[in-house]
């Protein structure tokens, strides 16, 4: 059974928010966003839902992880390499989070996840090709995960996480692109989401601040 129904269009807007602390019994660490929406009435994990529970497999490491567990924080979004227009904006922007999380002494706790919904193409030697040319460093925390097949595409990546995804030519051509859901996900250490950035052009220092803020509560 899918997690939810599907009840959101390809995109919104970004969300943004202050942080603030959390009394009581609450799963989380930062003050609920104002995004204009209630988090049950989403499609994709939001604020205060847990992450899925779901084992993707890591083929530049040559094993399967987890999405939960572990005492990390997690940084999680979805693309397909060949994209040239949503997609790096978000790689690129949670890149800028991992460099500056390496300068200030914060990535030792922290997985940074990046779940392709294109296995047919995104195999090993293109993702780590894609690494390479996104300047990302997959020795501090970065993992590229890829669902087997296209069917498995679909039901983890659309399925448990709620980002649709079409692919925008017939099947028998070699390039096809996708019209996708643009999602960026800050989850605290415990598996419970704290921020669900949406829209195409996310800022990376939103999302740092938030993460800083996160980081400190945990500690």
């Amino acid at each position: 059974m899918h997690r939810r129904e599907y009840l959101g269009a390809l995109g919104t807007g970004v969300v943004t928010a202050t942080a603030g602390c959390l009394g009581g019994d609450s799963d989380t660490y930062l003050d609920e966003p104002d995004t204009g929406y209630e988090p049950a009435d989403v499609r994709f994990p939001a604020y205060g839902q847990r992450l899925p529970e779901v084992t993707i497999s890591d083929p530049l490491a040559g094993e399967s992880v987890e999405t939960t567990g572990g005492e990390s924080d997690v940084l999680m979004t979805f693309f397909y390499s060949h994209c040239q227009t949503v997609c790096p904006r978000l790689i690129s922007a949670l890149r800028n989070v991992q460099m500056r999380a390496i300068d200030d002494g914060l990535i030792d706790a922290t997985r940074i996840l990046a779940v392709t919904f294109d296995p047919q193409r995104d195999d090993a030697e293109r993702l780590g090709k894609y690494a390479d040319r996104m300047d990302v460093s997959l020795a501090d925390g970065w993992r590229f995960l890829r669902p087997d097949t296209p069917e498995d595409a679909k039901s983890v990546v659309q399925g448990e996480f709620g980002v649709n995804f079409e692919r925008t030519h017939p099947e028998d051509m070699d390039m096809y692109m996708f019209n996708h859901f643009a999602l960026v996900l800050l989850v605290n250490a415990d598996g419970y989401v704290e921020r669900a950035y949406t829209g195409s052009t996310p800022r990376w220092q939103d999302i740092y601040g938030d993460f800083e803020t996160l980081s400190e509560r945990e500690s």
